[in-house]
């Protein structure tokens, strides 16, 4: 995660206010509520709700795409969001991020200014796509692209795992289950990670982590693969 960022503490709307005021987000127009927890690959109304929401900030989704499905792009732009607001960056919309999204509408404010936060550092996570699986009957060479210079690590297990958004704000989000690979020695914006002495003819549960120079954290959602006889 992005260090030395501002901590926001709200307790109330006019708080909110005020403080949002004091670092350039703008009262705005009613955006819709979401009415859900969201994640990746989804279609809905909510997403859309979300993807307008979002868009209002260009720091936050520079894209700024309203299309109804939780893409890529989308799930880079909840990630900002999270890190903007100290919430652990797992690129879907969990309860932390379902509340904070929906108290800001309540109050009326749109994201214009958000992400300017921490100067010094980014504050974008990365991007991860292109991912290419090649599984062996013991081993896999799992490589990917990212749209900035990070490092690498994979988390595998024979039995399902997820990612859960962190207590405490800032805290690296929780992985429940798995073996971790080491992150690799050196930031790349292409990775390849080999993984030995899998068992046979075997169901595996992985994910992907990347890093930037800034600490900011990107995750893949958990997906499968075979190992061959």
């Amino acid at each position: 995660m992005t260090k030395n960022i501002k901590k926001i503490a709200i307790t109330s709307a006019l708080a909110l206010s005020v403080v949002l005021a004091s670092i350039g987000v703008a009262q705005a127009s009613t955006f819709v509520l979401l009415t859900a927890q969201l994640d990746y690959g989804q279609t809905s109304a909510n997403v859309t709700n979300l993807q307008t929401f979002l868009a209002s900030a260009p720091s936050i989704y520079p894209q700024g795409r309203v299309t109804g499905y939780f893409g890529p792009l989308t799930k880079s732009a909840v990630m900002n969001f999270q890190n903007a607001f100290g919430i652990s960056q797992v690129g879907r919309v969990g309860p932390q991020t379902l509340e904070k999204i929906n108290s800001l509408i309540m109050s009326g404010v749109n994201l214009t200014g958000v992400g300017g936060v921490n100067p010094g550092n980014s504050t974008i996570a990365p991007t991860i796509y292109s991912i290419a699986v090649s599984p062996a009957s013991t081993s896999v060479v799992v490589s990917w692209s990212t749209t900035e210079l990070t490092l690498a690590q994979v988390y595998y297990s024979t039995t399902p795992f997820q990612i859960a958004e962190a207590v405490n704000n800032f805290a690296e989000p929780v992985i429940q289950g798995g073996t971790a690979t080491p992150r690799t020695a050196s930031h790349q914006m292409s990775q390849v990670v080999s993984i030995q002495n899998l068992q046979p003819h075997t169901l595996y549960y992985y994910m992907l982590e990347a890093t930037d120079t800034d600490g900011n954290l990107s995750y893949t959602m958990p997906a499968t693969f075979v190992t061959g006889n």
